[in-house]
């Protein structure tokens, strides 16, 4: 069980970047809860565009790794 657990969400794996989408909602939900509280809204916002932009380049990483490995697949080279 391990070894697949480690086959799909290890690091460079593609179930990786959903273990990292939900320590970024978490950590970014938390930080804005926070820095609410401490009336820096300007700062939670900075916070909430940082992390769309992590969360998004992190699944456009993922997707080109998987589209490469699509198209090596179709042109036969393993």
């Amino acid at each position: 069980m391990a070894e697949a657990a480690r086959e799909v969400f290890g690091p460079g794996k593609p179930g990786f970047v959903i273990i990292i989408l939900v320590m970024l909602g978490v950590g970014s939900w938390l930080g804005e809860l926070i820095l609410g509280a401490l009336n820096k809204g300007q700062v939670a916002g900075m916070l909430r565009t940082a992390t769309t932009i992590v969360a998004i380049l992190s699944v456009v990483a993922v997707a080109w790794q998987l589209l490469k490995k699509f198209f090596d697949f179709t042109t036969g080279v393993m």
